[in-house]
């Protein structure tokens, strides 16, 4: 495969468009460049702008930017040519071309990355593409040109170790690499290889400590709720998260309910995260919540929003965990424990499908109770 930066030949023209011919296996292909050059400074043997003779600052700062562009093009090619290589796949002048106008979908990562996310964006739901996309644009700040041949485990440890730096947790680290291999399987499936085996890539846990919040620290909120202080604002977020607490639905669930479908004995809704109808009952404190705060199923925000404003109420209010909207759940969950709830029936209201993901809440609790055994000690 050779490739060859030659200008379109206008006697008439100074500056003249900068084509890139493509030859091999019989074949040829011509692409037209987004460049202009002046064509008695082109150099057909270095395959770049002479600029060395050129004394106008400005102009010869403008030759220098054309050489960069010919470079990175150049760099690409050899990016394309390397992961084809590395994939077994016979790259013909076509080929090279489509990568090259298509800004490398099998080459660059973060390319592949987007594409493979927007064609699966109808089939998601609105929290998981937001979630992906997010993965994406962390790694892009890193680095928007990461091609497949670097993905080695070094380049893994290099990311991680970034991420920690940029004061990522562990388990959100854990949870972009997750995300990265997902992709990494699809590019896979499609026949690019990387220089690694998937399973030495370890994403590790992703659940974390399921931070909850005790009685005590449910009643402080709930008292500001109640106040004839609580910001207007605040007032519905926390509405929205004391919901959560007591009925242990998930943040896009919560959004997705409309006021009037909140009216009666109980809720009917879509799960975003397992796509199927659900029915939950409301118990007295969830009607008190609803009836409190017209706002509440009408007024809608983002996750993100509602978790920045979370951190600063939780500060004011003197409560020192790290708190956003999720940890309502884990809440809901440990309180439903708490009060003598079945695991089994902890698992129904949760929407597990499995009952070991429910079973780390009855770890929780029963942690809290052997700390209680401290308790006889004043007995002597």
């Amino acid at each position: 495969m050779k490739t060859t930066f030659i200008p379109r030949n206008y006697e008439s023209k100074d500056f003249v468009p900068l084509y890139l011919h493509i030859t091999g296996l019989g074949k040829r292909e011509r692409l037209l460049l987004d460049i202009d050059i002046p064509k008695k400074l082109w150099s057909k043997k270095k395959q770049r702008v002479n600029f060395n003779k050129v004394e106008d600052a400005v102009q010869k700062k403008r030759l220098q930017d054309i050489n960069l562009i010919i470079d990175n093009i150049d760099s690409k090619i050899i990016n394309i040519k390397t992961v084809y290589r590395l994939s077994e796949i016979v790259l013909t002048p076509r080929t090279l071309k489509k990568e090259l106008v298509e800004d490398l979908p099998r080459v660059n990562f973060c390319s592949f990355y987007q594409h493979a996310l927007n064609e699966q964006k109808e089939s998601l739901g609105p929290g998981t593409f937001r979630k992906l996309q997010s993965v994406l644009n962390k790694l892009k700040d890193y680095n928007d040109q990461v091609v497949f041949s670097e993905l080695d485990l070094n380049w893994f440890e290099k990311y991680k170790l970034h991420l920690a730096n940029i004061g990522n947790q562990k388990t959100t680290i854990n949870s972009n690499i997750k995300s990265i291999k997902k992709f990494l399987h699809l590019a896979i499936k499609t026949g690019i290889k990387i220089p690694c085996n998937m399973d030495d890539i370890k994403s590790g846990s992703t659940l974390g400590n399921r931070v909850s919040l005790e009685p005590y620290e449910l009643k402080k909120i709930k008292k500001y709720f109640d106040s004839e202080f609580v910001y207007k604002s605040h007032k519905t977020i926390l509405g929205y998260f004391l919901f959560s607490c007591v009925t242990g639905l998930r943040f896009a669930d919560v959004m997705s309910i409309r006021r009037e479908s909140a009216q009666g004995d109980f809720i009917q809704f879509r799960a975003e995260k397992v796509d199927k109808m659900q029915t939950i009952t409301l118990n007295l404190k969830a009607k008190e919540l609803i009836a409190q705060d017209e706002t509440l199923f009408v007024k809608r925000f983002t996750n993100e929003y509602v978790n920045r404003e979370l951190k600063v109420i939780m500060r004011n209010l003197g409560i020192k965990k790290k708190v956003t909207f999720h940890v309502s759940r884990h809440t809901f969950a440990t309180s439903f424990l708490r009060a003598g709830g079945k695991i089994e029936k902890l698992q129904l209201l949760l929407g597990h499908s499995d009952l070991r993901q429910s079973m780390i809440y009855n770890h929780i609790v029963a942690a809290e109770a052997n700390k209680e055994i401290f308790l006889l000690d004043d007995l002597y």
